[in-house]
């Protein structure tokens, strides 16, 4: 019987892994985990990281699967040099990414008294998750102005914008990997020289150090850049204090934490490990729905409808009582409200439970399944 091991905190992990597989689970919190080299496969997340210094004799170990859509803790030349299969979930979590965009975005307008449709958002990295944050935000009659010169050479249906075009802008929003060579490297692609333009706000829900944090807290207090909104830190899971004081918006790398994401995720990378072992997939689709009451009177607006039916503001709350603490205190507790903080759901859930029971606002069909 194939043995596998996986970070305890993959979603529905026990429900998904074939019976034929024995599963042991390890805790992140601990480390990495001790006698990978008598498994099969490894299942991980984020932080769990992949290097020639944590994975020095893979031993049996023969295929390597992260339930994320990103790949930055892995060496991928490593896996390779070894013989081990890595395999990802790529766009796992680009709807719940996109809606934490729209929430953060419209609670972000309604405290500032923006007009979003009078204004443009400039969308750095147009994969999965920034393809989808264009696309509602054209159903919001929003003006976006998209920018990806790696995807506009491979896919002769788009275009990119020039970066001049991008950076007249009043909103920046970063969905791309983090990269420090090749054509286009994104490490710090926010960097001084951009945020000499005025920017009303600038979102990173990608990875830290795509914005250069530094810069970004020197615009904020010269006034150039009035607001940002950070969900991803440079150095996580330590972040600076005073960046995270100034910012308007504050979360521990949870924006494409739901519970529809999560479950694709795990579903995503498991059937990847199921292929590659030649076992039958799990045929289990995700069944769980929201449990969620809104009171039949006054419906609220579409952004108090999004705020109060996320988690961000919890989120917000609970990230800001751990500025201050000593580094090891604040790295356990950044990782434990990432892993423990019960995760949302995703609107279109939401409303399919409510749609017979209370009027919601027009603008919420944008989340409808059939769109």
């Amino acid at each position: 019987m194939m043995k596998i091991l996986a970070d305890k905190y993959l979603y529905k992990i026990k429900e998904l892994i074939p019976a034929n597989a024995d599963l042991e689970l390890y805790d992140p919190d601990d480390g990495f985990p001790k006698n990978v080299r008598l498994y099969d496969a490894l299942l991980i997340r984020t932080v769990t990281k992949i290097t020639p210094k944590t994975l020095s004799s893979p031993g049996k170990l023969s295929f390597i699967g992260s339930a994320t859509a990103g790949f930055d803790h892995v060496d991928l030349d490593y896996l390779n040099d070894t013989g081990i299969t890595f395999a990802r979930s790529e766009g796992c979590n680009a709807n719940a990414v996109a809606e934490y965009v729209i929430t953060a975005l419209y609670k972000w307008a309604d405290e500032r008294s923006v007009d979003l449709p009078s204004i443009k958002v400039g969308i750095v990295g147009c994969g999965n998750t920034g393809s989808r944050v264009d696309g509602y935000l054209k159903k919001l009659g929003v003006q976006t102005v998209l920018y990806d010169p790696p995807k506009a050479k491979i896919d002769d249906d788009f275009e990119s914008s020039s970066e001049k075009e991008l950076l007249e802008c009043d909103i920046l929003t970063f969905h791309v990997p983090l990269t420090e060579s090749g054509p286009h490297p994104t490490a710090h692609i926010c960097s001084e020289a951009w945020l000499k333009h005025k920017f009303s706000l600038i979102m990173n829900t990608s990875r830290g150090g795509v914005v250069d944090e530094e810069a970004l807290l020197k615009s904020h207090q010269q006034g150039t850049t009035k607001d940002y909104i950070l969900d991803v830190w440079e150095n996580e899971p330590l972040f600076d204090d005073e960046v995270a004081q100034h910012a308007f918006l504050t979360t521990p790398h949870i924006a494409g934490y739901s519970k529809e994401a999560k479950w694709k995720a795990s579903e995503m990378v498991v059937h990847k490990m199921c292929e590659h072992f030649g076992l039958k997939k799990p045929g289990i689709a995700f069944h769980l729905k929201p449990e969620v009451e809104i009171q039949p009177e006054a419906p609220s607006s579409f952004s108090e409808f999004l705020w109060e039916h996320s988690n961000l503001k919890e989120y917000n709350r609970t990230f800001k009582t751990l500025k201050g603490l000593p580094d090891d205190e604040k790295s356990r507790r950044f990782a434990k409200l990432r892993s423990e903080t019960d995760t949302r759901f995703e609107f279109a859930g939401i409303i399919e439970s409510q749609k017979e029971k209370s009027e919601l606002p027009d603008k919420l069909t944008i989340f409808n399944k059939e769109n």
